[in-house]
């Protein structure tokens, strides 16, 4: 926890504790009338002095109901009046403190069934909670209890023993109930079956109308989509790819796409992904690249490429930090509302475009003003914002409208740029511009990937410049820090942030071949274990030696919004064992799948991204080694050739037959022992029992990897 030094010494007239904090969210509440503390020791020393409870809301930046929670009731006098009196309030920011979070999201699951942010919690000055909940209304409405009479109620049950004691004995509950969910199951092993029931649970929740899984509101799931397309691989199963077709698909031509200036937005609040939750989050638009380029290489659909294309390139513009990093978020809100920033109506509509333009605008955004496309007529309320997705098909937009499909497509294009213009003009969506170390290596793994399997430079130099920065800047004394804001790295490091750059260098190693990128990647691996296994049960924690002690530890497992810390931790740890021969990286990796094997065996379509690894762990992995100088066409044929085919389970290296003593083949045992072949640049491809016969033919190659 921080500690109370001399950034409170000074306190700005109207502005409280949280000015001092480089976080945007908490800096987003500085101004508020309650007398917030940030997660400290001098928040819960002062509630252990004054004998108060602790009031605890937990948001990030770009939250929609975390801003209206703010508005409504933190910004309100009356309001800040009760929490100031009678508890000690802490302001946590999730993406600052996932340990924090996951902790009290794992607590508040275990008692209500359900979490989400605001997450609001009034717990005893050590840290057990007795009340958990979301957002909260100023007012009690029906069906939800308003701040106003919870915070009277809590405090006259704090002050009363007897009362008192009930809530101490809910709080001890609370605690004890979520270590039993928590804790580790023993006995089973990684289940044989989980494979395939994973995908029957997948299939029987799938929306087969609009793709995506079960109804309103409506997530991504990249883990999902990447598992059914391993599934197809394996299976030929052309149910699981028309799953990932569709739901990318509906995705794509669906307004949670921005159709203007390209990424996307959280989630859908119905079940046709056509209206958002307007907030842009960097791990969104990291793993549905990868789900996108994935689906292009499987089917060659041009669409899936376009869209990998255009969501880096606005990553690359509106989320790219000058040192090369990248940055968490867009805001959903702006002082206009939710979404404001992106809603449209037909009169703005109308003041933008010419008449032909904003024809092939409403046509291909299922918006039918009247006959034969004559939007001078009043059959739309032309001030009702919609938003815009433009997903109806060019040939059906063309014949309805009486144009080719390249007066279409023209129309199109001077309509986005005029709409974009006038988009910008516009109050814009607040930047999150705080660097995590863990999503900036799924980005990293996104740029990287997409920058082999499509042939473009840049994405790597973008993915190398990332991977600098975090393993440069935001290194203190040897320990990789989770968050990077205003010059400063703070927080030490947790699980996800190691496993997701680990494999992220890993992905970027294979796009360079540079020694710098396996190094970090392998020294991250070894922290990692260090740092975060647990030596009793297997598995790893959340929140490692060097963090901070919470009342219930998490081992994160099942996929949420990201593959679960253990899951990435799995496949780069399967990852360096292979490539490395180290026998202890093996042993722990298979402890690891041992000890997670009976919450999977539970429900196998939770926990995708851990089915994965334990697929590159049990032998599916494939290590794909060409040799040959560096520059020659040669040479460059066969990697363009293992880069360009759906290989998930591949790992590439690429070997100079001049440099045998180089770092990798230092570093990498299977690196070794490789020769070019009647002086050809040749590729071997081996699995852990197996190589296939050496091949000098790029379409030979193809087949052995495809």
């Amino acid at each position: 926890m921080k500690e109370d030094a001399e950034r409170n010494t000074r306190r700005h007239a109207g502005k409280n504790r949280l000015q001092f904090e480089t976080s945007p969210y908490l800096l987003q509440h500085a101004d508020n009338p309650v007398d917030w503390f940030p997660w400290s020791d001098e928040a819960f020393r002062k509630a252990a002095e004054e004998d108060k409870p602790v009031f605890l809301s937990i948001g990030y930046s770009s939250c929609h109901w975390c801003h209206v929670m703010g508005d409504e009731s933190f910004s309100q006098p009356e309001v800040a009046a009760l929490l100031n009196t009678s508890f000690v309030s802490v302001k946590v920011d999730r993406e600052e403190r996932p340990d924090v979070d996951q902790a009290y999201m794992a607590m508040a699951q275990a008692v209500t069934g359900q979490g989400g942010w605001p997450l609001t919690v009034i717990m005893t000055p050590d840290g057990k909670p007795f009340f958990l909940g979301t957002y909260l209304p100023r007012h009690s409405a029906p069906g939800r209890l308003g701040l106003l009479e919870l915070l009277p109620y809590v405090t006259e049950h704090w002050r009363d023993s007897k009362m008192r004691e009930e809530l101490l004995r809910s709080a001890t509950s609370v605690v004890e109930a979520t270590r039993r969910m928590v804790a580790p199951s023993s006995g089973g092993g990684f289940p044989a079956d989980a494979w395939g029931r994973a995908f029957l649970e997948l299939a029987g929740s799938f929306d087969a109308l609009h793709g995506g899984f079960g109804s309103a509101p409506k997530f991504p799931t990249p883990s999902r989509l990447s598992y059914l397309l391993r599934y197809w691989k394996d299976t030929s199963s052309s149910e699981a790819l028309d799953m990932v077709t569709k739901t990318l698909d509906e995705m794509r031509l669906g307004g949670v796409y921005d159709h203007l200036d390209s990424g996307f937005h959280r989630y859908s609040v119905d079940r046709r992904w056509a209206v958002p939750h307007f907030e842009k989050m960097l791990y969104d638009q990291a793993l549905l690249v990868e789900a996108y380029l994935d689906a292009h290489l499987v089917t060659g659909n041009p669409l899936y490429a376009s869209t990998v294309h255009d969501v880096l390139s606005y990553v690359q513009r509106r989320l790219t930090a000058p040192g090369g990093a990248f940055y968490c978020a867009e805001d959903a809100d702006t002082r206009d509302g939710e979404g404001a920033y992106y809603l449209w109506t037909v009169r703005q509509l109308r003041e933008a475009l010419s008449p032909t333009e904003l024809r092939v605008v409403l046509a291909s955004s299922h918006i039918t003003p009247g006959d034969a496309g004559d939007v001078s007529t009043d059959a739309l309320d032309e001030d009702r914002p919609f938003v815009l997705a433009f997903g109806n098909p060019l040939a059906e937009v063309s014949v309805s409208l009486g144009l080719t499909p390249r007066e279409v497509e023209d129309a199109m294009q001077t309509a986005r740029n005029a709409l974009l213009i006038v988009r910008q003009r516009r109050e814009p969506v607040m930047v999150d511009d705080k660097v995590s170390a863990d999503w900036n290596g799924l980005a990293i793994t996104a740029f990287a990937r997409a920058g082999r399997a499509l042939g473009n430079s840049a994405y790597v130099d973008s993915a190398a410049r990332a991977a600098d920065f975090v393993m440069t800047t935001m290194v203190n004394d040897g320990v990789l820090m989770h968050t990077f804001k205003d010059g400063t790295a703070s927080v030490p490091g947790f699980l996800d942030d190691y496993a997701f750059m680990a494999r992220g260098l890993f992905d970027l190693f294979q796009a360079t071949q540079r020694a710098q990128h396996l190094r970090w990647a392998l020294h991250l691996v070894d922290q990692m274990v260090a740092l975060f296994w647990d030596e009793e049960n297997g598995g790893f924690y959340q929140a490692g030696r060097h963090g901070e002690t919470l009342v219930v530890r998490v081992r994160p497992t099942y996929d949420g919004a990201l593959p679960s810390g253990n899951a990435v931790a799995g496949m780069v740890l399967a990852l360096a064992a292979r490539l490395t021969g180290r026998v202890d990286l093996d042993a722990t990796a298979e402890r690891l799948f041992a000890a997670v094997g009976p919450s999977v065996a539970f429900a196998p379509g939770q926990y995708t991204s851990l089915l994965m690894a334990h697929r590159l762990y049990s032998g599916k992995l494939r290590l794909t080694t060409v040799v040959g100088e560096a520059e020659s066409s040669a040479t460059v044929a066969l990697l363009r050739a293992a880069n360009e085919v759906y290989a998930p389970d591949q790992f590439l290296l690429s070997v100079s037959p001049r440099d045998e003593g180089r770092e990798v083949e230092a570093l990498l045992p299977v690196a070794r022992g490789h020769e070019m072949l009647h002086g050809r640049s040749t590729a071997y491809v081996c699995t852990r029992s197996m190589c296939a016969e050496p091949t000098a033919d790029p379409d030979v190659l193809r087949g052995l990897i495809g």
